[in-house]
C-alpha cells in the first residue's frame, strides 16, 4: 500500500482553485499571461492547471538543473530557456515542487533581470518548507508537506514515476525495482 502524499482528488481541487483564481486576476487583461512550466516536472501539473484557466494564456517552459541525485546541489544550470517574449507581460513560474527555494529563486531573479516581466508569479503544486535554505516564498501554493521523498505526477526518480496520476512515497522494493532496470540498461548500452 503506498502512502499518498497528494490524490487525483486534491490536485483536481488545487488546479480548479488556481484556474479561478487565475481567471479572475487575468480575464481583463489586453494581453494573455504567460505560464511558464519548468520542466520536467511541473508539465502535468501546469497542463491541468491551464486547462482551468477561463481566459486566454500562453504556454512556455525552461528547464534547469540543480539536482545530484536526490538533493539540490544549489548550483543552477539553465538547459532550456523561454522563447515567447516575456518583456512587459503578466508571467507566471509554474512549478512542481520547492524545498531549498535555491530553484525558484534563481528563475525569478533570472527571468526578472534578463526580461523585464510587468509582474512575475510563482506557483507550486508542493511547497517542502521544512527543506528550505535560503528565505523564498512562492505566490499560489497547492499544499505544503513534510520531508518526504515523493514520486509521480511530474515528480520522478532517475527519470521514472512522471506518469503516474497522484504523488506518493516510493517503497523501497519500487526504487529496487527501477535501479535493477537501469543496470539493465546500461549492460545493453555496453554491448552496443
Amino acid at each position: 500500500m503506498r502512502q499518498i502524499i497528494l490524490s487525483q482528488k486534491e490536485i483536481t481541487e488545487i488546479t480548479r482553485k488556481f484556474g479561478q483564481m487565475f481567471t479572475d486576476m487575468f480575464k481583463d487583461d489586453p494581453l494573455p499571461p504567460i505560464f511558464i512550466g519548468v520542466m520536467k516536472g511541473a508539465v502535468p501539473f501546469m497542463i491541468d492547471l491551464v486547462r482551468e484557466i477561463d481566459c486566454p494564456v500562453l504556454l512556455d517552459f525552461m528547464q534547469v538543473s540543480s539536482y545530484l541525485g536526490t538533493e539540490s546541489t544549489g548550483i543552477i544550470s539553465l538547459k532550456k530557456d523561454v522563447s515567447l517574449d516575456i518583456r512587459n507581460r503578466n508571467v507566471v513560474i509554474v512549478e512542481d515542487i520547492i524545498d531549498s527555494g535555491y530553484t525558484m529563486n534563481w528563475l525569478k531573479n533570472y527571468l526578472e533581470k534578463t526580461y523585464c516581466p510587468k509582474k512575475l508569479l510563482t506557483c507550486v503544486l508542493l511547497d517542502k518548507k521544512c527543506k528550505r535554505k535560503i528565505p523564498f516564498e512562492c505566490d499560489f501554493v497547492g499544499k505544503e508537506i513534510g520531508d518526504y521523498f515523493i514520486v509521480g505526477y511530474g515528480l520522478d526518480y532517475d527519470e521514472f514515476f512522471r506518469n503516474e496520476k497522484e504523488v506518493f512515497v516510493p517503497s523501497k522494493n519500487q526504487i529496487e525495482e527501477i535501479d535493477k532496470l537501469r543496470e539493465i540498461e546500461k549492460k545493453v548500452e555496453k554491448q552496443k
